[in-house]
């Protein structure tokens, strides 16, 4: 999760996930990212959706490649395939 207020929002659903481990579920964790200020674009404009789109049509987004950071709603599974979109948050959101 790339919001630094959502940060520790798993906590919440933890005894779910227990439930669902001694069910048989398996767990798969990519590391916390640290959330630093490199991770975002700090010059990054908090503008119109369509600037936002257009930004991201040139490969621009409010995240950097700093560190790994993602949301799990970014993901779909189908069949085998996983399918991923970059998140197009608003930069207030994040910071």
């Amino acid at each position: 999760m790339s919001w630094r207020s959502r940060f520790f929002e798993y906590r919440a659903y933890r005894s779910l996930l227990k439930e669902y481990f001694k069910g048989g579920a398996k767990w798969t964790a990519p590391p916390k990212p640290q959330m630093c200020d490199e991770l975002y674009d700090q010059n990054y404009p908090m503008n119109s959706v369509e600037d936002r789109h257009r930004l991201a049509a040139e490969g621009r987004f409010v995240t950097t490649e700093f560190e790994p950071c993602f949301d799990a709603a970014d993901f779909m599974r189908a069949g085998k395939d996983i399918f991923v979109q970059r998140s197009q948050q608003n930069m207030k959101n994040f910071i």
